[in-house]
């Protein structure tokens, strides 16, 4: 079920050295894909990183998180555009898509966010990204160090559920 593998989706900053094998990673890729795309356009690539010196350089290019530099993968999603009409909605679309497929097979990840400037700049230099290809994350994964407990019933908030129209809350008067 589908809820499971959302109820699973952690956060996973700790990672074991063991290396995720090949067809994991096309695995995690292939639910990057099938992700939505703004006018069904798939600008949407990916590049992905097993090589720990280039992930040492990648952490170095983002604000320090030592994680980056440790996940056994590291996928980049890009996209391109000059292509896509909604590139931002498109890389996230597909990341969650991966994290998610990466939760279904008991892989840790998390979203690292790249900033736009300096931060992008050096990222592109050091994974050769033209400038046309928009990046907003970096996805570290790997087999996780420690298993969080998934998400349960007790953190769901009827609250922020609203039929068809804004309900105003006591705190808003």
């Amino acid at each position: 079920m589908i809820l499971e593998a959302i109820s699973n989706r952690r956060a996973c900053r700790t990672f074991l050295a063991d290396p995720v094998p090949l067809e994991l990673i096309e695995e995690l890729i292939h639910a990057g894909q099938y992700a939505p795309t703004a006018r069904h356009i798939k600008s949407v690539e990916y590049i992905f990183v097993t090589d720990e010196k280039t992930h040492r350089a990648i952490a170095g290019a983002l604000v320090p998180q030592d994680f980056v530099a440790t996940a056994p993968v590291i996928i980049v999603p890009v996209a391109d555009t000059k292509t896509a009409s909604k590139p931002r909605e498109d890389l996230t679309l597909a990341t969650a898509n991966i994290w998610l497929q990466a939760a279904h097979l008991g892989l840790g990840c998390v979203w690292k966010h790249v900033h736009d400037g300096e931060e992008q700049e050096k990222l592109r230099a050091v994974l050769g990204i033209p400038e046309h290809y928009l990046v907003i994350n970096v996805l570290p994964i790997g087999y996780p160090a420690e298993t969080l407990a998934p998400h349960t019933d007790e953190e769901f908030d009827p609250k922020k559920i609203h039929r068809e129209k804004w309900r105003r809350r006591e705190s808003e008067y």
